[in-house]
């Protein structure tokens, strides 16, 4: 049976031929673009999957947390502010150094002291107010705890009554390590107790031998001849369990050559110059790693 066109002509075998495979690949092609719309669909379908629904930078924030910072940063310079209660021997206060110090009452009285390191002034307001002192000024790297100090001791002065005596007491925020020794050119006698206690190992890792050295040689250029310094240092082994606390700070224990049993030599050598030595004693009572020697340095 002949076929016929459009135009009703009769097709003849080899046309109708032609016309097969005309159909045919229409069809292919027709599968070829339904499967491609298929694939698109399926593709588009596992992104919308995959792909987490679009949020705002703060809920994004809030998903995936806020970075975390090491605390330790905070107390790179031994400025923990809760260190008191750690040396604390009853709910009244009561620093147990107090103790040693109190062996030898009159090298504070009627006295003006400069405590180095005196963290909230807990110990530097005890200090004053048992061995009636003249005058007594803390220093501390650390403002906030500064200001924790300033607090205490005005909230003392309106609770005194007009019988209580409150010492003149004065808290400062500042570095006590110079940026340049020059500027120990200009320090002239002032003081005449200094206390530096517990505070080295700080100094130490933060400024180096250097640093140390030079606020050795300012704490002997601050004293008034006859003057003492109250040294308590930490031992060694203490500082490597701090070396952690920043890459800087481990840098510098590993510098560190001027040891704490090098320290009597060094303070009564010609660099710095004190005339004698003396142990106070060593707190009793305490942890092990506060059982630490209080010395007397003397200057001439």
């Amino acid at each position: 049976m002949d076929l016929e066109n459009n135009n009703n002509t009769p097709l003849t075998g080899k046309e109708t031929e032609k016309c097969a495979e005309k159909r045919k690949c229409v069809i292919t092609l027709d599968e070829k673009q339904g499967e491609s719309k298929r694939l698109k669909k399926e593709e588009s379908n596992v992104e919308a999957t995959s792909r987490p629904p679009a949020q705002s930078p703060k809920k994004r924030l809030h998903l995936n947390g806020k970075p975390t910072q090491n605390k330790d940063l905070n107390f790179t310079y031994g400025n923990y502010k809760h260190y008191y209660g750690k040396r604390i021997l009853n709910k009244d206060f009561h620093d147990i150094r107090l103790d040693v110090l109190g062996t030898q009452p009159d090298l504070f009285r009627n006295k003006q002291l400069l405590d180095i390191g005196c963290n909230s002034g807990h110990l530097s307001i005890q200090i004053a107010r048992k061995f009636e002192v003249k005058s007594l000024v803390g220093v501390d790297i650390d403002r906030s705890l500064i200001n924790d100090a300033q607090r205490t001791v005005s909230h003392l002065k309106r609770q005194a009554t007009p019988m209580q005596g409150i010492p003149q007491i004065q808290f400062v925020h500042g570095n006590y390590v110079l940026e340049d020794d020059v500027l120990l050119d200009i320090e002239r006698p002032q003081f005449d107790v200094i206390l530096c206690l517990s505070v080295t190992k700080w100094i130490h890792l933060n400024f180096c031998d250097s640093g140390l050295k030079q606020a050795f040689r300012r704490m002997y250029l601050q004293l008034r001849p006859g003057g003492k310094l109250i040294l308590e240092p930490q031992s060694f082994d203490g500082y490597k369990r701090r070396k952690k606390l920043s890459e800087q700070i481990r840098d510098n224990y590993n510098a560190i050559k001027f040891r704490p049993e090098h320290f009597t030599e060094y303070l009564l050598g010609p660099e710095v110059g004190f005339a004698e030595m003396k142990l106070m004693g060593i707190p009793e009572h305490c942890k092990e790693g506060f059982k630490r020697p209080i010395q007397i340095f003397t200057k001439s």
